[in-house]
């Protein structure tokens, strides 16, 4: 606190310093302290808006990854169903996922109904 206290009255003319009464010395440190007290306050709300933005940031880059590997996955299961004949004795297992996956009978049967081309012929 001393260090501060005599970086702000260097900032003073010896003349000022003279001039100043303890009183005022101290009411002067005080507004030092407040204005010093609210550049860390405003500091540290812009760190936080900055760190939320980041969070925002790196989960909207997680969604996107995790849409992707779905994609990326979906269509590799799809060439597989379409071009490798053995592959496609694991429609009980998908239509079991699905079952479990869909949340209502009809939804159920929409989702199946989805994917009946690549079972036909």
């Amino acid at each position: 606190m001393q260090e501060k206290k005599d970086a702000v009255l260097k900032k003073l003319t010896k003349a000022q310093q003279k001039k100043l009464s303890l009183q005022e010395q101290i009411e002067y440190l005080k507004k030092e302290q407040e204005q010093i007290l609210e550049q860390a306050k405003q500091k540290q709300n812009e760190l936080k808006l900055k760190q939320q933005k980041l969070l925002s940031e790196a989960k909207a880059q997680e969604r996107k990854n995790e849409t992707r590997r779905k994609i990326l996955l979906g269509a590799w299961v799809l060439n597989k169903f379409k071009n490798d004949e053995s592959f496609k004795h694991q429609w009980a297992d998908f239509e079991q996922f699905l079952s479990a996956e869909s949340k209502t009978e009809e939804n159920r049967q929409k989702d199946k109904e989805l994917f009946n081309d690549l079972f036909k012929g």
